[in-house]
């Protein structure tokens, strides 16, 4: 059985001293700082990530590109103190410094 990738990215941001996230769905890009589970988290659940401090954007709405170059646009996104996020939805992630 593999191991559920929330327990990795909280091990990799412990690892890298940062609770800076950006996750990518299919359709959305999410910045945020990670909500870091106390060591035994008996209310933590594997299948979700919760952010403090979220910004939603919808991919479709964030950029428009041409052969050249891309024009992205924050103020279609939408800011959210607290956000949770199902892993099955996940497509990529970076912990950010």
């Amino acid at each position: 059985m593999s191991r559920p990738i929330s327990k990795s990215i909280y091990k990799i941001a412990e690892k890298n001293e940062t609770n800076k996230i950006v996750i990518f769905t299919q359709y959305l890009k999410i910045d945020g700082e990670l909500n870091m589970p106390e060591r035994f988290c008996e209310e933590c659940h594997e299948d979700i990530i919760t952010l403090e401090d979220a910004t939603v954007c919808r991919l479709k709405d964030y950029c428009e590109c041409n052969d050249s170059d891309c024009d992205c646009n924050d103020y279609a996104c939408f800011r959210y103190d607290w956000l949770n996020i199902n892993v099955d939805e996940i497509v990529a992630y970076s912990i950010l410094a």
